[in-house]
């Protein structure tokens, strides 16, 4: 786990991202008090990754927010109706699917 976002990434996110998983490797920005549900969060998406491989993975999160945002979404709205971001939310708040 690192603090703070490498400055190759900052360009390409959101200002509101607080956190990011590449593979292993999770970036958590500084702005975050409460770490461990966003770690349990963030270890679904370690485990996702894993069993999908990183560039599937990718592909159909991406494909999965366009598709959700092609049907009217808004930005919030369609991120959190990424399958993946529906399980990993979960895990943060404690509920087991």
């Amino acid at each position: 786990m690192r603090v703070g976002f490498p400055w190759w990434m900052r360009p390409f996110l959101y200002r509101d991202v607080i956190a990011l998983t590449i593979g292993r490797r999770i970036w958590i920005s500084p702005r975050v008090h409460e770490v461990e549900p966003l770690i349990r969060h963030e270890l679904v998406h370690v485990r996702q990754m894993a069993e999908h491989g990183i560039l599937p993975f990718l592909w159909r999160y991406v494909g999965d927010y366009i598709r959700n945002r092609q049907r009217g979404m808004s930005h919030h709205q369609a991120y959190l109706a990424i399958p993946f971001e529906v399980e990993a939310v979960a895990a943060e708040r404690g509920d087991h699917l």
